[in-house]
């Protein structure tokens, strides 16, 4: 009963940091049909709950590993355990690397347009990096054919691979990020709506700062002009052109009065 408990707190950590991640990822896939896209880093919350997520399975990990040395002498003597400790260690490096050089790079606001050099070694490797070593050893938690049968090199072997597969990956959604909406390949600007999509989760925001800001209305607005356009169908004009109050009907407009029995001013004075 308390292995099963161990297991299950580890599979709860692991889901609880995956799923972080992955949400912050679709983050960035829903901004790619902008112009001009900045990348911010985590909020506290998120950092903080994956931080919480690590020891958590620092804490669950060893103490499966300490009862199944009890249980089994050879424990330790499994090429997968070993590969995923390994891999393990360097997550944590890597979360050292992204916590005090790529957050903070990050809060910086440049555009990915702008990235320098040193932006894309310091910001998209250890964050490849660090979304290839949570899926890859959280995929080593349950690849449990693998034990005592698949050797350390063929494990890093598919490592390797999908690593470099990550990046790839990684880069070119970077890349996709830095384009100028309408300025590049037609291609590049469907890839960047298709991603927007799936990262907003069926509906991409295709409205991109440059348009926003130089005169798509905001919402107060286009109630209030649509609030003018009712009041301008619904009113009936008068008879001397000018618009009257609306729901109401034209009202003539009121002729002078005339003195009919009056002389005019020098038919008097001739009188006189």
């Amino acid at each position: 009963m308390f292995h099963l408990l161990l297991v299950f707190a580890h599979l709860l950590a692991a889901s609880m940091a995956l799923g972080a991640i992955v949400a912050t990822d679709l983050r960035l896939l829903s901004k790619l049909s902008q112009d001009k896209v900045r990348i911010a880093p985590p909020n506290t919350f998120v950092v903080r709950l994956i931080m919480v997520a690590l020891l958590l399975l620092y804490a669950t990990g060893i103490a499966i590993v300490w009862q199944g040395m009890d249980t089994r002498p050879d424990y330790l003597e499994n090429p997968k355990l070993q590969a995923k400790i390994a891999l393990v260690m360097v997550l944590t490096l890597n979360a050292f690397v992204l916590h005090h050089v790529t957050f903070p790079r990050l809060a910086k606001g440049r555009r990915v347009a702008r990235w320098h050099l040193a932006d894309w070694i310091l910001v998209a490797v250890p964050v490849a990096t660090s979304n290839f070593l949570w899926m890859f050893v959280a995929f080593l938690g349950v690849a449990r054919p693998w034990n005592y049968t698949t050797p350390m090199r063929d494990i890093f072997e598919i490592a390797a691979g999908l690593y470099v597969l990550t990046h790839v990956g990684v880069f070119t959604i970077l890349a996709v990020a830095g384009r100028k909406v309408g300025e590049g390949s037609a291609w590049a600007d469907r890839l960047a709506r298709t991603l927007a999509t799936l990262g907003s989760l069926g509906r991409a925001d295709v409205g991109s700062e440059s348009s926003r800001s130089s005169g798509s209305s905001s919402p107060s607005s286009s109630r209030r002009r649509r609030a003018r356009d009712e009041i301008d169908a619904t009113s009936v004009p008068s008879s001397d052109g000018s618009p009257s109050l609306p729901g109401t009907a034209a009202v003539a407009p009121r002729p002078a009065l005339r003195l009919v029995d009056r002389p005019p001013a020098r038919v008097r004075r001739s009188a006189r």
